[in-house]
């Protein structure tokens, strides 16, 4: 049995929260909170294994009470976000930044097939994120880690083809890779990114804004009909797949969830599979599940630069640890060297690879 203790903005989005939360039997609530003074200590005296946060708190309290967890009884936290209620959505990228693990999305009601199973995907996730070990202070920790890794590859094969796209996948605690990442890279990086975060509906436009902030080069939502750019990084909107088309432009389809997702790394790493195949560099991310694993093998076969984050610097290693199961990496690396290596393999010309095959074309 999971204990989750919920921090609510009302007693109405409490009941609300309750109302999903009792779709799995699995979970049990310890207390709801209305984020009074004193809350702390009744946390640490429920014994919780996760903490569930309203997003609908707004302002900072968000990322106010993340913070004050997470510094004083550090447990797995979430932000739910209820339906149409987006006004917290900068709070809750705080949130994310400050440790919360990520932003799931609560279905307006539980009386509808479709709704009942996004109440137990919701139940499911707190399920898995209940067993993600945290500590005091986890963002320091964690950078204090990557530092004293430097640039250790665990495993590496070397990549010769001059890569024409960089995609990237993540899921929960992938915004935060994603943040180290982009400011490690230059701001004349040579080609562009694209890139699927799992992250609530409604979300988007904030971690898009708040990525901006964090890095060199442009964050933009990505739309259908334009030429990806070089040095622009495009995150795929709510509700659509991000794929590329033959032409090489951004194709924004709403066809099926895979994998459980829309969008789905999957369908990003199929397309430029199609397209780009071996000039591609492919990035997984912190993630729970299995999105896109399977689809980085097909282009690690197809000769592509694969990468996964490596175990110590992922909160959660579902995704990455996926992909490092079907021997579809090239890379094993710890996040803040993914983007230095990105950096190294989109410098590698045509030119260069020819010299690498065939030997020095000096005196020729």
């Amino acid at each position: 049995m999971t204990s989750v203790f919920v921090i609510a903005q009302s007693a109405v989005t409490a009941e609300h929260i309750q109302h999903v939360l009792s779709v799995s039997k699995d979970l049990e609530i310890v207390r709801i909170s209305l984020g009074e003074d004193g809350y702390l200590n009744h946390l640490q005296r429920s014994k919780a294994d996760i903490v569930a946060i309203d997003s609908s708190r707004g302002e900072s309290e968000t990322d106010r009470i993340t913070q004050e967890i997470m510094h004083t009884h550090p447990l797995p936290v979430v932000i739910l976000a209820s339906a149409g209620l987006h006004n917290g959505v900068s709070q809750s990228i705080h949130a994310l930044e400050a440790g919360a693990l990520t932003v799931l999305q609560l279905p307006d009601n539980t009386h509808e097939e479709q709704s009942r199973r996004a109440a137990a995907d919701v139940c499911k996730s707190l399920r898995l994120m209940s067993e993600v070990k945290v500590v005091r202070r986890w963002e320091s920790t964690l950078f204090e880690s990557i530092a004293k890794a430097g640039n250790n590859d665990e495993h590496e094969e070397e990549c010769k083809n001059a890569i024409e796209i960089v995609v990237i996948g993540a899921s929960a605690g992938g915004t935060n890779a994603l943040q180290v990442v982009f400011d490690t890279l230059p701001a004349d990086f040579p080609v562009p990114i694209l890139v699927v975060q799992h992250i609530a509906a409604g979300y988007v436009d904030g971690l898009v804004r708040w990525l901006s902030e964090q890095c060199a080069l442009p964050v933009v939502l990505a739309e259908s009909g334009i030429i990806p750019q070089p040095g622009c990084i495009y995150l795929a909107p709510d509700n659509h797949h991000l794929t590329v088309d033959r032409k090489r432009c951004i194709l924004l389809t709403n066809e099926e969830s895979v994998n459980g997702f829309r969008p789905a790394i999957a369908r990003l790493f199929s397309s430029v599979h199609d397209v780009y195949g071996a000039h591609t560099a492919a990035v997984l991310l912190s993630g729970m599940g299995n999105d896109g694993a399977a689809e980085m093998r097909q282009l690690y076969d197809a000769g592509a630069c694969t990468i996964a984050q490596d175990k110590e610097t992922s909160l959660i290693h579902g995704i990455p640890g996926e992909a490092i199961k079907l021997a579809a990496t090239r890379h094993i690396l710890p996040v803040q060297e993914i983007g230095k290596k990105l950096d190294v393999l989109t410098r590698i010309s045509p030119s260069d690879t020819m010299r690498d095959e065939t030997g020095s074309t000096e005196n020729l």
